[in-house]
């Protein structure tokens, strides 16, 4: 059974902020999609479950990878590529680089981004045990402001993490 688009809504706020304001306003029904690597494969054999969608794969506030003297912050919206081809990534975390050339093809490092590997929270994602092994933070971001925790701790079962309710 094929998915028919008509039975989805796809929303592009265009900002970060427009964004949370649209999960405050509707918690818990709309699914965040960024590279849709994962999504579109639900979609196609229609089995997604989640009907009203927003994009966030533009948003430039998550696409970003931040190089300071004490850590490497690097946005939700990175792709692949964007990791693979980081110098900094490349020389300073070169576990995370190869695990970004690992992961499905071209096509798939061109839109698949780290935030929806994590967020997914599948146990066969490709990067998900190098930030296990650089033990890594998440800064998770809603409209009631930001909350660190570490990646460690972010997977609580299969398929289920500490992320809350959208809103």
């Amino acid at each position: 059974m094929r998915a028919d688009p008509a039975d989805y809504e796809l929303a592009a706020p265009g900002t970060l902020e427009k964004v949370l304001a649209l999960f405050a306003d509707g918690p818990g029904t709309w699914l965040p999609i960024a590279g849709g690597t994962d999504v579109m494969v639900l979609y196609s054999a229609g089995k997604l479950p989640a009907r009203r969608l927003v994009n966030i794969g533009d948003l430039r506030e998550l696409r970003y990878i931040e190089v300071t003297f004490s850590e490497v912050r690097i946005g939700a919206g990175c792709t692949y590529t964007d990791l693979r081809q980081h110098s900094v990534i490349a020389n300073e975390f070169p576990l995370l680089a190869r695990a970004a050339a690992w992961t499905g093809g071209i096509a798939n490092q061109n839109r698949g981004t780290l935030g929806g590997n994590i967020a997914n929270a599948s146990p066969a994602g490709d990067s998900l045990p190098v930030l296990l092994v650089y033990d890594a933070d998440l800064i998770l971001v809603s409209v009631r402001g930001e909350r660190r925790i570490p990646y460690r701790t972010f997977h609580t079962g299969y398929k289920k993490t500490l992320l809350a309710p959208m809103n």
